[in-house]
Order: structure tokens, then C-alpha cells, then sequence
């Protein structure tokens, strides 16, 4: 009689070092490109490449859901599809005001969508936690809450940082959306302390990492906003074209474990 096959404890997920070098130099080469060509072209090619990305996480998002649809996991990958299904029709929106009708997007109803990532991305990420974490610690109770705060007092350092600065609509504006994308790391970070060994950890330190840069760029994009220094070939555009990659890569890898 043969003896059972041995399974290991810990079943390897490594990050492959040659795709996250390729999406920093995907990233570099669009944002030269973006200052290269005309603010009109930098526009149409911002969407493409915007709309594009986002759509293939909601598409990945979508067929992990799929796979896992006998499990708890489809329904948290179908919340995370649905968030960037909501990323997509706004920033078809977004783009449909400035270069099409050339009214100014933002404020505009594509907010609406693009606040709708958020708790949805919340639903993705209470899903998986509540399934692997039956209570909360103290000390996470504590520091939960306590990044967003402080992501929202560096927002308002940020905003108050430029002579003249007021609390205007913007400001206000953009905090809305800021906490929405602050509330989102702290759950993230939460998952990957759970998830911090083994095949599942790899997944999660890139969800980790794409969701760190998408909130970077948020907090900039509305600080930017504030002062109407935004323009479609700014460094954070390329921010989140990186982190929309990453977060691709990560439920790839999500896909090869299952």
C-alpha cells in the first residue's frame, strides 16, 4: 500500500519580482508618453488606459467569484467586481463630461460612482476578515479607526499647506472621499495580518500594496483638486494605473491557488 502524499504546512505563492518590475516601467513608459503628446490626446489616452485596467480588475474580480461560487470567497470577489464595474461607468462618465461635452467633471454625478468603489471594496474586505477573524483585538480596535485618522489629518495638513488656504467646498468635498478610501486601507492592512503566511498572505500583500498606492493617489487627486492643479498627465494619474495592475497580478495569483 502506497504511504499518503506528504502535504506542506506552508505552500508556496512567491511574487514574482519580474512582473511588479514590469508594471513600475509600464507606468513610467505611459506617464512619458502622457507629457509627450498634446493635453487632448493625454486626455483620450488617460481613458483608455483608465478604462481599460479598471475593467480587466473587474473582470478578474468577476471570474475568481466564479470559481468560487460554492464558497463564501464569491461572494466577496463579486463585491470587489461590482466596485470597479461602479470605477468603470465613472470614469466613462468622467471622461464623457470633460472631452466630449467639455464640461467640467468634477463635482459631477460620476462621483457618485466612483464613491460607490469604496463600500463595496468595505464589503469585499468584511467578508473575508469576519470568515477568518471572529473578534477584534484591542490593540486592533485601537489602530483600525486610527489610520484613516490620521490619513485625514495628513489630507488636511496637505490642503491647509499652501499660503491662502481655506476650507472651501472642495476641501469638504474631498474628505468625503478620502475616508471612504482611508476606512478601505486599515481593513486591507487588517486582512494581510491575518493572511500573513502562506499562499493566501502573497495575495493579500498585493492587494495590500495596489489599495496603499490607490489611496496615495486619492488623497493627492482631491488635495490637487482643491487648488486646480489636476491635469490628466499628473504623476497620480499613472498611480493608479500602477496600483489597478497590481491588484490585476494579485487576483491572478488569487486564481492560480484555487
Amino acid at each position: 500500500m502506497d504511504e499518503p502524499e506528504i502535504v506542506p504546512d506552508k505552500i508556496s505563492n512567491p511574487i514574482n519580482r519580474k512582473v511588479i518590475i514590469g508594471i513600475l516601467v509600464m507606468g513610467l513608459g505611459i506617464f512619458i508618453t502622457l507629457n509627450i503628446i498634446s493635453e487632448d490626446d493625454a486626455g483620450m489616452l488617460a481613458f483608455i488606459i483608465s478604462v481599460s485596467i479598471s475593467g480587466l480588475v473587474a473582470i478578474a474580480a468577476f471570474v475568481v467569484s466564479i470559481q468560487n461560487r460554492t464558497s463564501f470567497l464569491s461572494k466577496a470577489y463579486f463585491s470587489l467586481a461590482l466596485g470597479f464595474t461602479a470605477y468603470v461607468i465613472a470614469e466613462i462618465l468622467y471622461y464623457t463630461f470633460e472631452l466630449v461635452f467639455g464640461i467640467e467633471p468634477y463635482p459631477s454625478i460620476a462621483d457618485i460612482f466612483f464613491f460607490l468603489l469604496y463600500p463595496f471594496l468595505l464589503g469585499h474586505l468584511l467578508i473575508n476578515v469576519k470568515f477568518f477573524n471572529s473578534e477584534y483585538t484591542r490593540f486592533q480596535k485601537i489602530w483600525i479607526p486610527g489610520i484613516p485618522i490620521l490619513i485625514l489629518i495628513l489630507y488636511v495638513i496637505m490642503s491647509l499647506s499652501v499660503p491662502d488656504a481655506e476650507l472651501n467646498f472642495d476641501f469638504y468635498y474631498g474628505l468625503i472621499f478620502v475616508g471612504g478610501a482611508s476606512a478601505v486601507i486599515s481593513f486591507t492592512i487588517l486582512g494581510a495580518l491575518i493572511f500573513k503566511e502562506g499562499v493566501w498572505g502573497t495575495v493579500w500583500l498585493l492587494l495590500v500594496f495596489g489599495l496603499m498606492l490607490s489611496t496615495v493617489a486619492d488623497v493627492w487627486y482631491y488635495n490637487l483638486e482643491i487648488f486646480g492643479y489636476y491635469y490628466d498627465a499628473h504623476p497620480v494619474t499613472v498611480f493608479w494605473f500602477i496600483a489597478n495592475l497590481i491588484i490585476v497580478y494579485a487576483l491572478y495569483k488569487h486564481g492560480k491557488i484555487m
